[in-house]
């Protein structure tokens, strides 16, 4: 899980904020070793507008804007060593890209967004980019802080096969879930299938589903296996029901989990339209920091 690169964080574009990805970023690395990059795009529409088309005048504004970042980040590193990446850019998506094929890091920090559901789906922000493209894992903050210790929620799917996306999602959450000496937890979400479902496709469906009884206690049956294969202690596994999101989002707030860590696959835009997005869905419905993992296998479509 660790990385010469490091861990990248992204700063919210307005220089006297509050700068929660950072914060936390900061106590990752600190806690794991890691080198800290810190990237902001210091692009100013306003300047821009401001001195018009006077190139000497907009080259020197940038300079100061950038200077004015340099000092904010010193002041809330604290002292840290961290490498800065300051730089003006007007396409936002692409610099976001590059920034990350460059820096090649183990894990992404940025501080996800407050948007509405509509306006993301129109302009997706950049927690959403990095969820679908990133090719490591994404950590999307809120502003509220951890608890000490940090309690690390992975949600699973133990039905899959060994060594797949779940062990990837644990083996974060662990690894995390150590550097901070927080708690860990597993969940798994059992979401029934609908009955008409079930009465066209029951033939093909395993016996298992025959009743909602058999299908809890194969779903019981796979958490607890997950549990012994990734060395888990049984009472730190918990068996919800009910819709995926809507569940694991009450839960969360519920038992006071801090980091929530799921696993994502590529999709592409019908398959994202059809099917829904679980983590995409989580940050715009979930109070506490959502973690998303890869799997090994991940292809991402940024070069």
């Amino acid at each position: 899980m660790s990385s010469n690169n490091g861990i990248l964080v992204f700063l919210d574009r307005d220089l006297k904020a509050p700068q929660p990805a950072l914060e936390k970023a900061l106590r990752l690395a600190r806690a794991a070793g890691q080198p800290l990059t810190v990237a902001v795009n210091s692009d100013s529409p306003a300047m821009r507008r401001a001195v018009g088309f006077d190139d000497a005048r907009r080259e020197s504004a940038e300079r100061q804007i950038a200077k004015a970042w340099e000092k904010r980040i010193d002041e809330l590193a604290g002292g840290t060593a961290v490498t800065k990446r300051v730089a003006p850019h007007r396409d936002a998506e692409t610099a976001l890209r590059d920034t990350v094929v460059e820096c090649a890091p183990s894990l992404v920090v940025v501080h996800t967004s407050e948007e509405g559901t509509l306006k993301r789906h129109l302009f997706t922000p950049r927690d959403w980019l990095l969820i679908r493209h990133a090719p490591c894992p994404v950590l999307c903050v809120h502003s509220q802080p951890w608890g000490t210790p940090p309690r690390f929620t992975a949600a699973v799917e133990p039905e899959e096969k060994p060594g797949g996306l779940d062990a990837a999602v644990i083996h974060t959450a662990r690894y995390w879930s150590e550097q901070l000496h927080g708690e860990l937890e597993a969940v798994h979400v059992l979401e029934h299938p609908d009955e008409t479902l079930l009465l066209v496709a029951g033939e093909a469906l395993p016996e298992y589903a025959a009743s909602a009884n058999s299908i809890r206690e194969y779903h019981e049956k796979a958490l607890a296996e997950f549990a012994k294969r990734e060395n888990l202690p049984e009472e730190k596994t918990t068996l919800l029901e009910g819709p995926v999101t809507r569940t694991l989002t009450a839960y969360c707030e519920e038992e006071g989990a801090d980091l929530l860590v799921v696993g994502t696959v590529r999709r592409n835009t019908v398959e994202r339209l059809l099917l829904g997005a679980t983590a995409e869905s989580l940050l715009t419905r979930t109070g506490n920091d959502v973690l998303v993992v890869k799997p090994e296998d991940f292809q991402s479509d940024w070069k």
